[in-house]
């Protein structure tokens, strides 16, 4: 009988050596998964923008070479500045857009380049006016908005518009300046 209890006893011990030496196995788990990335090219185009006229620290203005009104605004999106100039009648005479350029947005913002164009119903127009946009954004980069804060350019921007030559006719003519600003999401 001694030999069937110690069986017994042998057996149990040797079922509470498995257990223990299976719990003292380790196990390791695998996690695989991909992360899906995509810009947003919609919310950097809607954040880069023109600073609003109602920003009266960097608010766009026009200054004339002879003292002469003109009027600038900038859209209710921010993406559109819109100027008239004054009348030009002496030659040489210079109208300069000045404008800030602000950042609301999550990206940061390297300006590329910056092209006029200028359009006229006669476009026998064309030569009188010079358009000289400043080259001083090119290059640069402007900051993501930090916080609630969106970043601005330090320095104004500016469009130069002259008379080249002189203009004879007594009927007023309008020329048409376009100019594109381009920036890239850093």
């Amino acid at each position: 009988m001694k030999k069937g209890k110690n069986a017994k006893v042998g057996i149990i011990v040797a079922l509470l050596l498995l257990v223990v030496g299976f719990a003292a196995v380790s196990a390791t788990l695998y996690f695989n998964g991909t992360a899906t990335l995509k810009g947003n090219a919609d919310e950097f185009d809607k954040n880069l923008r023109f600073v609003a006229d109602t920003d009266e620290a960097k608010k766009a203005t026009i200054v004339s070479s002879l003292d002469k009104e003109g009027t600038v605004s900038v859209s209710t999106d921010g993406k559109t500045l819109t100027f008239t100039t004054p009348v030009l009648d002496v030659v040489n005479e210079t109208v300069t857009v000045n404008y800030y350029v602000e950042n609301r947005g999550q990206y940061d913002a390297k300006f590329t380049g910056i092209s006029c164009k200028t359009t006229a119903d006669n476009e026998e127009l064309l030569p009188y006016i010079v358009v000289t946009p400043s080259e001083s954004l090119v290059g640069t980069t402007l900051a993501a908005m930090s916080g609630t804060t969106p970043t601005q350019t330090e320095e104004a921007a500016t469009i130069e518009v002259k008379l080249n030559k002189t203009y004879s006719s007594d009927e007023e003519a309008t020329v048409t300046i376009t100019c594109e600003l381009k920036a890239d999401a850093e």
